[in-house]
């Protein structure tokens, strides 16, 4: 700084003179010359399309074919029982396999049979909350007379293991529609031992969001837990939130973020047991992302065969109620907080 001072008239006068720093404030400097290794580089895409598609040739006419994909009553004989019609474009329709799982689904294509085709087209998810996929039944009439069934399933960043449990299960479905229609037989799932598996979309990225739902104070919300951690060999006390009482979960396995390849996504294997069981279910808990921003949190139950027959159906309807719930919790808990649209005490 230069200060030049002059003498006028008797009376001493300072004139300051400052140099220019705007080029130095904190949010200019940053454009014009950013700091090395600075991160700048964000993503803004990264989706995934998948799409799952089987097939089967069956010598039933196409008409009877469309009859067993749509008829509620035959529907149950092959896949679930049908509260609704799938025929009913817009409707709201269930595919309730009367064990706590189910599909709600909605209509939006249904084309009986006309000129050797047909087509019957619907949204799903599974339990209600997860993540929506569309589903497209093709039916073409072939030379002999019988039928071509297509069962198309599309998805946008769907879980890393839906190729392998969809697609492994689409042929599943297939088959057990074609059996049907061949002898009448009533089929069963026969991965029932498996389940619940519940997926519920997170408007925040997988870290984010482990983060903030593992923490005590968070699993006394989203999980009802009365006592415990998520600590390796701890063990928790949940509330199943009716008169169906509590489930034990015994923490095994808890793997934090960074941790273990390939993935570096943290998860957690985990034992459930109540009162009324003789043994302990396996279970795990992950997540992982589902685009940018966002992350599919994910729970998964099985052992089911070691418990008695007469509890297994009861059971996993509450467990499958239980944790469908807890899901649902902690996607609020998750989710943007919306702004108050005026002030008020409670701000």
């Amino acid at each position: 700084m230069s200060v030049e001072s002059a003498e006028l008239n008797g009376a001493h006068t300072t004139e300051t003179s400052w140099p220019d720093f705007a080029e130095l404030e904190p949010s200019r400097a940053l454009d014009a010359f950013p700091p090395l290794n600075a991160i700048q580089a964000r993503s803004i895409v990264q989706d995934r399309w998948e799409r799952l598609v089987a097939v089967v040739e069956i010598p039933n006419p196409i008409e009877r074919v469309w009859q067993a994909l749509t008829t509620p009553e035959e529907i149950r004989s092959w896949l679930a029982r049908c509260r609704g019609s799938l025929t009913a474009v817009g409707s709201d329709v269930l595919l309730d396999f009367e064990d706590g799982e189910f599909f709600h689904c909605r209509p939006l294509v249904a084309e009986p049979p006309r000129d050797g085709h047909a087509e019957l087209k619907y949204f799903w998810r599974w339990v209600g909350v997860g993540p929506a996929t569309r589903v497209v039944w093709e039916l073409d009439t072939t030379g002999d007379g019988g039928t071509r069934i297509t069962a198309t399933e599309e998805a946008l960043n769907s879980p890393s293991d839906w190729r392998g449990w969809n697609g492994n299960g689409w042929p599943g479905i297939l088959d057990q529609l074609a059996g049907y229609l061949r002898t009448g037989t009533t089929w069963r799932w026969p991965w029932r031992r498996m389940g619940p598996y519940v997926q519920i979309e997170l408007e925040s990225t997988p870290y984010d969001a482990w983060e903030l739902l593992t923490k005590p104070e968070s699993l006394r919300y989203w999980l009802q837990r009365r006592f415990g951690t998520f600590t390796d060999g701890d063990k928790l006390t949940l509330i199943m939130g009716d008169a169906s009482g509590v489930v034990e979960m015994s923490v095994h396995r808890h793997v934090e973020p960074n941790q273990q390849f390939p993935s570096y996504l943290p998860w957690l294997e985990f034992g459930l047991r109540r009162a009324s069981w003789p043994v302990e279910l396996n279970g795990k808990l992950y997540i992982e992302p589902a685009g940018v921003g966002r992350s599919l949190f994910q729970i998964f139950v099985d052992n089911w065969e070691n418990l008695p027959a007469e509890l297994q159906r009861e059971e996993r309807e509450i467990i499958c109620g239980f944790f469908r719930d807890s899901m649902v919790r902690a996607q609020n808990l998750t989710s943007p907080r919306p702004s108050p649209s005026h002030q008020h005490g409670w701000t």
